[in-house]
């Protein structure tokens, strides 16, 4: 069933009561395939970890379980889903081991090269520019630090058909995979498997070691 516009802008920045329901609905549906990208990012405890689109919260709660030498961060543009977030995440707040602002992927508040791990699930529909989102994740990224971006595909005829695409901006699994590399990552690889009645896919890569190679790209910060 094709989803209301409405209901769909509320998917990209929820607000308002309307907001607390959708995020709370977000929390239920995504639960599965944040685990799995967590997966895929292999924390260790020392991990300095940055969420791109916290939404609920409970992602980087869960991160935390994992990360407990190490720091964790996160934005997202949505005051609603900030409070939220921080209700989930007060223990790890307070300790200082976590830092959740209001800001965009495309211009991240914080310094280069402060992050060993990078994650963003259901947000790339979002980025009217994926190379500027991209360009910016690989900025705060220590040489050699890993991205994984969790994400329904073009290849998911049911998703392209009920998600407005004046809202939802949704990429083929190659198209993600070249937006990636042309960013300045390595090691491009790509899961993906059948969930719930559609397919989810999750594009891992890494900094290159080399910092000099990927000198100079992005901005912000």
């Amino acid at each position: 069933m094709r989803r209301p516009t409405l209901l769909a802008r509320q998917g990209r920045s929820p607000s308002g009561l309307l907001g607390h329901l959708i995020g709370r609905i977000m929390a239920r549906e995504t639960h599965a395939a944040n685990l799995i990208a967590l997966e895929l990012l292999d924390l260790a405890s020392h991990d300095r970890v940055v969420e791109i689109g916290f939404g609920h919260g409970r992602t980087l709660a869960a991160a935390a379980c994992k990360v407990t030498e190490g720091h964790l961060a996160g934005v997202d543009p949505s005051e609603i889903m900030l409070r939220i977030a921080q209700g989930a995440n007060a223990r790890t707040l307070r300790t200082g081991r976590m830092d959740l602002r209001l800001g965009v992927s495309e211009r991240l508040p914080y310094d280069a090269g402060g992050f060993t791990k990078a994650y963003a699930v259901h947000t790339i529909y979002f980025w009217r520019h994926p190379e500027r989102d991209l360009a910016e994740i690989l900025r705060v990224l220590t040489p050699g630090g890993r991205l994984v971006l969790g994400y329904r595909p073009r290849e998911d005829a049911s998703f392209v058909r009920d998600f407005p695409a004046e809202i939802y901006h949704i990429h083929a699994i190659e198209a993600v995979e070249h937006a990636v590399a042309a960013a300045g990552f390595v090691g491009v690889e790509t899961v993906s498997r059948a969930m719930g009645q559609g397919i989810m896919a999750w594009t891992v890569a890494h900094k290159p070691a080399d910092a000099a190679h990927s000198l100079g790209r992005g901005g912000g910060g």
